[in-house]
């Protein structure tokens, strides 16, 4: 039996899934960033992105008809110091 070929937009789906289930574990920074990406970005580990390669993902989603500032809101949100307790 041969595995099926994955189109861009389920390889960017599971990208941003991988992204929201490492989020939820503790950090998205160990995810790797798919080869439908653009340059050197694919295979750079997301925590090692610069606001300016998020900002290159986030146009590469949108020219797969997906929205690109879920991918910068992760960023964001990886980046943002954790909320102190009270």
């Amino acid at each position: 039996m041969t595995e099926r070929q994955l189109g861009p937009e389920e390889i960017w789906d599971r990208f941003i899934d991988a992204l929201d289930r490492a989020g939820q574990a503790g950090s998205a920074a160990g995810v790797a960033v798919p080869a439908i990406a653009t340059g050197a970005l694919p295979g750079k580990l997301f925590g090692d992105l610069s606001k300016d390669d998020v900002k290159a993902l986030a146009k590469v989603a949108s020219a797969l008809g997906r929205r690109g500032e879920t991918v910068v809101t992760i960023w964001e949100d990886m980046h943002r110091p954790p909320r102190r307790r009270p």
